[in-house]
């Protein structure tokens, strides 16, 4: 599984081949894994092809191990790989080379990181100039008016060439990029692609929250932007601009700077599609189990495949299943990919769904605080769940002295809603629960009963030499009477709990 960027099949662009490995060279961070996925199109027969070439990029990087500081990131090409091969590549570079240093606060964090996207976005069109400037010089030899059949038969040459420059030109990507920097996360998007950060509330319960924010013509904050600048919502709702209904993106130079060429959005006062990102920010803490990267080929896959209307939290859900199940982050990341690969496959051969096409996927996995498989396994009988190293939240000598800050509700109004396993309840975490050794004294010796494990010797056996129960089922039943209080159970249920 490569780490980094995957370099588009052809590098025809200038100011690409100067620096289109220079990202070898970061540490990957290991606390981290990808999956990922290229693009299908389903034969008559059930035979699944590639419609394209790859076009997700993703990357996971630790930028400057001595504070901590890491990028995660995905970005969604769209008409080509070439602007999410260039993002995945520039976005780094905008961060790495003390951009942050003397920034401590989260204002100033925000403003570099919101400079970082706007600078490669200016850099992509930039370095497809050239090409505008060829493109606009060849279409001066077409007559105006001439259909592009007619240009077609009368200058083979010129419109072969237009048909290649736009091609290029036409090229854009969404990004969604993750910064752990100073004890707190920041997430900033522009397009469709999803942040997810699982945390517990305080008692134990885990619950996923969107942190993005999707731009698309069919968001609402959006259309209210395009109607700000003249685009009428009935219009622009739900439609598609060009060949995507993404209103924020990196590159695709036709929908800014040649917006005008398109009916839908001549009348716009300004430019539609813009590359101003998103940002939110949270602190991290104990409470913090895993953030998720996705690109929407995750989750509109697993949609269509399912219909499902609670589509991040049953993605979550998968997620934390594989935590139990694998040994690595990336064949975690990798397997739920494969299962909704797997089910988006099945139902089109099932016709359940009127499926066709599927397209790329990428997911990447940051686990802050949440137990794998791995961990588990090593755990004492008598211990508590381990939990993993916090090097994202402890000095560089490895110390956990670092003082963060309380939670805020910086994620108020944004999606929400609880990872649920069946029916309806997720209980508090195994880690959470409390164990104690029981108090009766009435038992027989770890000695006379012949065990010479030393970890059990805290344990008082009965007189057939087992350990009496020892784990604090409180919290279980507070979660399951306040699951009841707030009508998530009904009392005909309480049998499933008790």
């Amino acid at each position: 599984m490569p780490s980094q960027a995957i370099k588009p099949s052809s590098l025809g662009m200038t100011g690409l081949r100067n620096n289109d490995t220079w990202t070898d060279g970061l540490p990957i961070c290991h606390l981290s894994g990808v999956g990922m996925s290229a693009n299908q199109m389903y034969r008559e027969d059930g035979t699944p092809c590639s419609e394209h070439e790859f076009e997700d990029r993703s990357i996971h990087f630790c930028l400057d191990r001595e504070n901590n500081t890491y990028l995660y990131g995905v970005f969604d090409g769209h008409d080509g790989a070439r602007a999410a091969y260039f993002a995945s590549q520039r976005m780094p570079a905008e961060l790495s080379f003390e951009q942050l240093t003397g920034k401590t606060t989260e204002e100033e964090v925000k403003e570099v990181f919101r400079e970082a996207f706007l600078s490669v976005e200016n850099a992509f069109l930039e370095s497809i100039d050239p090409k505008i400037a060829e493109r606009t010089q060849l279409l001066d030899k077409i007559p105006d008016g001439m259909s592009q059949f007619e240009a077609a038969q009368k200058y083979p040459e010129t419109f072969s060439r237009l048909q290649a420059l736009e091609h290029e030109i036409r090229g854009g990507t969404t990004a969604v990029v993750a910064l752990v920097h100073g004890g707190n996360l920041y997430i900033g998007n522009v397009g469709d692609s999803r942040a997810l950060l699982c945390k517990k509330d305080r008692l134990g319960v885990l619950k996923v929250k969107q942190l993005t924010s999707d731009h698309t013509t069919s968001s609402h904050d959006e259309v209210e932007r395009l109607a700000s600048i003249g685009l009428p919502a009935s219009k622009i709702r739900g439609a598609k601009l060009g060949n995507h209904e993404l209103t924020r993106c990196i590159g695709n130079y036709f929908m800014k700077g040649g917006y005008m060429e398109f009916d839908i959005l001549s009348s716009a006062t300004g430019e539609p599609v813009i590359a101003e990102p998103h940002i939110t920010s949270i602190s991290i803490d104990e409470s913090c189990s895993f953030l998720l990267l996705m690109s929407d080929g995750l989750y509109k896959s697993y949609q269509e495949a399912t219909g499902s209307e609670q589509v991040n939290k049953e993605i979550a859900q998968m997620v934390v299943e594989q935590f139990m199940e694998q040994l690595t982050l990336t064949s975690i990341a990798q397997t739920v990919v494969d299962k909704v690969v797997r089910l988006h496959h099945d139902n089109y051969l099932t016709k359940q769904r009127n499926v066709t096409f599927r397209d790329d996927i990428s997911l990447v996995i940051r686990n802050f605080n949440y137990p794998m498989r791995s961990a588990v396994a090593s755990c004492p009988v008598q211990g508590t769940s381990p939990r993993l190293p916090r090097q994202d939240l402890s000095s560089s000598s490895g110390s956990d002295d670092v003082t963060l800050c309380e939670d805020t509700d910086t994620l108020s109004g944004l999606p929400e809603s609880r990872v649920l396993l069946p029916p309806d309840l997720i209980l508090p975490s195994m880690e959470n629960m409390i164990f104690r050794p029981p108090t009766d004294t009435n038992t027989t010796s770890t000695e006379s009963s012949g065990l010479d494990n030393p970890s059990l010797t805290q344990f008082s056996l009965d007189e057939d030499g087992r350990i009496h129960p020892y784990v604090s089922f409180d919290q279980y039943y507070q979660a399951i009477d306040e699951a009841r209080t707030a009508g998530l159970i009904s009392e005909s249920q309480l049998h499933l709990y008790k």
